[in-house]
């Protein structure tokens, strides 16, 4: 009992920590390196395009931010992004109470862990794949996961839990945008509204604003399947899309097994995008090294090339234990690799490694109760101090930078 009263009391701390500015969460966890929580923007021409649409965000004629976020697990669970997308969203769009969720991915239907924030339910038979697969045996999109049914009388359903979601900014869309094979024999609705399938999508506009879909499927052939890849929620009021993909255990190379990730990277049109990937790679024995170099170079040039003028940050893995006790030496491997490619491509970066304390910092974490004991993946509070941590660091660069 005594455990478990210190435990909530620590999360209580921590909690009011990360709710104010500076100082006091660099009082509460001294390990941490505040004074190095800065995001390099390296000369990057772009960089200064996305401050500019920053700083003007609230005029009449701004358009709104889209932001991609790519990772692993790190992602999948929501608590790391969601932190970052709500200080984000009272930072700029502080007057709006009506805010986007932005791409979502049913994880439920594959039987994986869904992010929080939102529920799915679903009926009929459905099979997965995923980009982590050994053996690929489906089609990809952006999610980097596919769900995939002929079953004519599935559905699913998704519903934001704002009830339930104890973050200041609430969920709610009018536009849907379904990622999706496209086939004359499959027919789908959303809020029993039959919707127009064309280029590899459903684009849905609804009358008013809501909080939940039902998509139905109708399959008309039996051979046929209704693949998702992901969808789109938005809304007209929404000043910033903030959209989180996220894989457990993938790795660079998971995303270029992806055949329609370009296609959808064009139909989000991002113009800030962030990449959180290396833990895996590091997490390999044999991690090879050179290869690990190339193969994040083809997957920035594959972005780069439907996105040229999206700023981009790369974020370097976090320090972590293997199997619990063993020190990963890989780590600066990977980290270095990181820091010479953005040098490469006068890319962003945010050197979570050096911030979080450095070498052996996990375990300071860890007797604190921000780690999992895997000491590898965070709690959701330690998650939200990164995302806090984060979210700092671009603020002050677009606010303050000359």
């Amino acid at each position: 009992m005594k455990i478990w009263r210190t435990s909530i009391i620590v999360t209580l701390i921590l909690s009011i920590a990360v709710s104010t500015k500076g100082q006091s969460l660099c009082d509460t966890l001294p390990f941490i390196q505040c004074k190095d929580n800065l995001i390099s923007a390296n000369g990057n021409d772009s960089f200064n395009t996305l401050i500019h649409k920053f700083k003007n965000l609230n005029s009449d004629k701004s358009k709104p931010i889209h932001i991609i976020h790519i990772g692993d697990s790190h992602l999948q669970a929501g608590f790391l992004t969601e932190k970052i997308k709500q200080k984000l969203f009272q930072f700029y769009a502080e007057k709006d109470t009506v805010v986007s969720p932005g791409f979502i991915f049913p994880y439920t239907i594959a039987q994986t862990n869904n992010p929080f924030f939102y529920k799915v339910d679903y009926s009929g038979d459905w099979e997965w794949c995923k980009n982590i697969d050994a053996e690929k045996t489906c089609s990809l999109g952006l999610s980097g996961i596919t769900v995939r049914t002929n079953d004519s009388l599935a559905f699913f359903s998704i519903k934001m839990k704002n009830k339930k979601y104890d973050y200041p900014k609430k969920y709610f869309f009018n536009s849907v945008k379904i990622l999706h094979n496209t086939d004359s024999t499959i027919s789908i609705k959303v809020n029993d509204k039959k919707v127009i399938s064309k280029n590899g999508y459903s684009d849905v506009q609804l009358d008013k604003l809501t909080d939940s879909i039902l998509v139905s499927i109708n399959i008309n052939d039996s051979s046929s399947f209704f693949e998702l890849y992901g969808i789109i929620f938005e809304n007209d009021k929404s000043k910033i899309n903030y959209h989180t993909i996220g894989v457990n255990s993938a790795t660079a190379q998971s995303y270029l097994k992806c055949d329609y990730f370009s296609r959808h990277l064009a139909i989000i049109n991002p113009d800030l995008i962030i990449i959180s990937l290396g833990t895996n790679e590091a997490y390999d024995d044999n991690l090879p090294n050179l290869e690990h170099e190339y193969v994040l170079k083809d997957l920035i040039l594959q972005i780069k090339d439907i996105s040229p003028n999206a700023a981009i940050i790369l974020v370097t893995p976090n320090d972590h234990l293997k199997n619990r006790e063993f020190r990963n030496n890989n780590i600066l491997l990977v980290r270095d690799n990181i820091l010479k490619i953005c040098n490469d491509f006068q890319l962003s970066f945010w050197d979570f490694y050096s911030i979080m304390g450095g070498e052996n910092s996990i375990l300071k974490w860890y007797k604190k109760g921000l780690c999992s004991e895997d000491k590898l993946h965070f709690k959701r509070i330690g998650y939200e101090i990164q995302g806090e941590l984060f979210a700092k660091a671009l603020i002050d660069l677009i606010e303050n930078k000359k």
